[in-house]
């Protein structure tokens, strides 16, 4: 009877395990419908020359549409730096959902004209007229700026100072950048540093990549004399193809009294 007992035990514990074990059947939701965007932000670039971009904004319902739905999307001019009908322009402003989907999309066209550097925001909002909102993802802002394709032609002539942490130069002081020696060069004078002797004959030579990335060097040593005595030159940073700026977020100085690694060294064309 004992032995019985134990054998009945272990078979109801096995049955219990695979009955607790067994994957539920997949959820299904048979409540009321709602709409939300399928996520909050989104980032886009107009590239310089391509007259413009289109990109698409998704949304979502909580369950499959039971019906043709129609939902909408616009614009909050108050959370937006952007102007529709002068930066950007809405598609379809109103999609049609069809019955047994949960997903659907808006085609914004993001105009060249209206993209800069800097980036600008679009709010939307969205809506239907026979589809309650969510409590979730009711405004999607798209943030997009103008990209430009690689091209040296900006990086020459006057700029302007804005960060010299190693303090060769005032904000505002101005600086003679050219072209060359090689096609994706080009040099930052030292002609009005101050705080070397030779001037004339010293330069950062910068080297960009295809995606405006930068490592810079100098051509001689920086002679500062006194006890900082001369200095190698070396930098890594970036460059805007659109506007020529000149962000070197690392410039690193070496010579025999030591180094000072990390400098911020940011130029604008004047």
């Amino acid at each position: 009877m004992k032995k019985f007992l134990n054998y009945f035990l272990l078979a109801s514990v096995v049955t219990l395990f695979v009955v607790s074990c067994k994957p539920d059947d997949d959820p299904y939701y048979e409540g009321d419908n709602f709409i939300s965007f399928a996520n909050v932000s989104s980032q886009a670039t107009v590239t310089k020359g391509t007259t413009s971009k289109e990109v698409t904004v998704m949304y979502t319902t909580l369950s499959e549409a039971k019906v043709n739905t129609e939902v909408k999307i616009s614009v909050d001019p108050s959370q937006s730096s952007a102007v529709e009908g002068t930066d950007f322009k809405i598609i379809n402003a109103t999609d049609n959902l069809a019955a047994g989907q949960k997903v659907g999309s808006f085609r914004i066209q993001l105009l060249e004209s209206g993209a800069k550097v800097t980036q600008k925001v679009i709010a939307f909002k969205i809506s239907s007229p026979s589809v309650p909102n969510s409590d979730f993802k009711q405004i999607h802002k798209l943030s997009y700026s103008l990209e430009c394709l690689f091209d040296m032609s900006p990086f020459t002539g006057t700029y302007k100072v804005v960060t010299d942490t190693w303090e060769d130069y005032e904000p505002g002081d101005l600086i003679t950048v050219q072209p060359g020696p090689a096609a994706n060069q080009f040099k930052i004078l030292s002609t009005n540093n101050i705080y070397i002797s030779n001037p004339s004959t010293s330069y950062m030579l910068v080297t960009v990549a295809n995606d405006g990335k930068v490592t810079l060097a100098s051509n001689q040593l920086f002679n500062y004399g006194g006890t900082t005595g001369s200095m190698s030159l070396s930098g890594i940073g970036t460059v805007n193809f659109c506007n020529g700026g000149i962000n070197i977020s690392a410039l690193n100085f070496s010579g025999a009294a030591g180094s000072s690694n990390g400098n911020k060294f940011v130029l604008e064309k004047n």
